[in-house]
C-alpha cells in the first residue's frame, strides 16, 4: 500500500464555538438560537423557554451529566451550551483548593495561589481541569454536536517587550493558561456587544451613543480576544442565521437538502 492511500479529504465538522460580552447583551439567547440546543448550566441564564439541566454547583455534578451525555448511543440535541464556563472556572478553583495536600505547616489550603504547594501549581492544576473538560466537549462535537462556551467579560491588561502596555477584552478565567483552552482551540470566538457610535457635543465631549442593534467581532484583533476559521468578514449581525452561513458545517447539510 502506498502512502498516499492514507490520505483523506477533511469533511466539516460540527463547531466549536466561544461566546462573551457584557451582561445582558444576548449570548445566551444566541445560543438558544442554534438548532436543538441543551444547556447544562453553571448559573441561571433566565432564558425562557431553553432546555437546560438544573444549575451546576459543583463539578462533579457537571462530570456526571457530561459522562451520562456520552454514554447515550443518540444525544437527541444538536447543540450543547456550556452556560458559562466563567462559572465552571469559579467551580475548578473550589475543587483545586478543596483537594489541595495542606500546605507545609498543615494547614488548610484556602487560596488557588497555594494551592498543591503554590508557585503556580494550583494554576496549572486548574488549566489541567479546563483542558480535561474541553477534551470531553470535544468528543461530543466528533458526533456532531456543536459546542458553545459562553462566557462573562474582563478588561485585561497586556504587556509587551516592543510597545506600550494597552488593555483588550478577554474572557474572565483564573490565568492565562486556563482562558487559552477556549480561545486557542475552538473554531470561533467572538464578542458580541452593542454596536455605538462616537459623537462629538457642542462643547467638544465625547460621548458614546448606541446604534440599537448587535455584532459580534470575530476578525483578529489586540483590542479584544476573537478569531474564527470560517472566513467570516471582522464584524457580522448576533444572529444564527447570519453565523451559520459561514460555517460549512451548516452549509454543506442545506446543499444535501436541497
Amino acid at each position: 500500500m502506498s502512502i498516499l492511500d492514507m490520505i483523506q479529504k477533511v469533511e466539516p465538522q460540527a463547531p466549536r464555538i466561544t461566546l462573551y460580552g457584557v451582561p445582558g447583551v444576548g449570548k445566551s439567547t444566541l445560543a438558544n438560537e442554534f438548532p436543538d440546543a441543551l444547556f447544562i448550566l453553571t448559573e441561571e441564564n433566565n432564558v425562557v423557554g431553553c432546555e437546560a439541566f438544573p444549575v451546576c454547583k459543583t463539578l462533579d455534578q457537571l462530570r456526571e451529566i457530561i459522562k451520562q451525555l456520552r454514554e447515550l448511543d443518540v444525544i437527541p440535541y444538536k447543540t450543547i451550551v456550556i452556560d458559562s464556563i466563567s462559572k465552571l472556572d469559579q467551580l475548578i478553583i473550589a475543587n483545586v483548593i478543596a483537594t489541595s495536600p495542606p500546605g507545609k505547616r498543615g494547614e488548610t489550603v484556602s487560596t488557588i495561589a497555594a494551592a498543591y504547594g503554590g508557585y503556580g501549581a494550583g494554576f496549572l492544576k486548574a488549566a489541567s481541569l479546563h483542558r480535561a473538560f474541553k477534551a470531553q466537549m470535544d468528543a461530543l462535537a466528533k458526533r456532531g454536536i456543536t459546542i458553545i462556551f459562553i462566557s462573562h467579560i474582563e478588561i485585561k491588561n497586556c504587556k509587551r517587550p516592543d510597545q506600550e502596555d494597552y488593555h483588550v477584552y478577554t474572557l474572565v478565567m483564573n490565568g492565562d493558561a486556563s482562558r487559552a483552552v477556549y480561545i486557542d482551540d475552538v473554531d470561533m470566538v467572538g464578542f458580541c456587544k452593542m454596536k455605538s457610535m462616537t459623537v462629538e457635543t457642542e462643547s467638544g465631549r465625547n460621548l458614546i451613543k448606541s446604534l440599537g442593534y448587535r455584532t459580534i467581532s470575530v476578525g483578529i484583533t489586540e483590542v479584544h480576544a476573537s478569531k474564527n476559521r470560517f472566513s467570516m468578514p471582522d464584524e457580522i449581525p448576533m444572529t444564527f442565521a447570519d453565523i451559520e452561513k459561514y460555517i460549512p458545517f451548516y452549509t454543506n447539510k442545506k446543499e444535501v437538502t436541497l
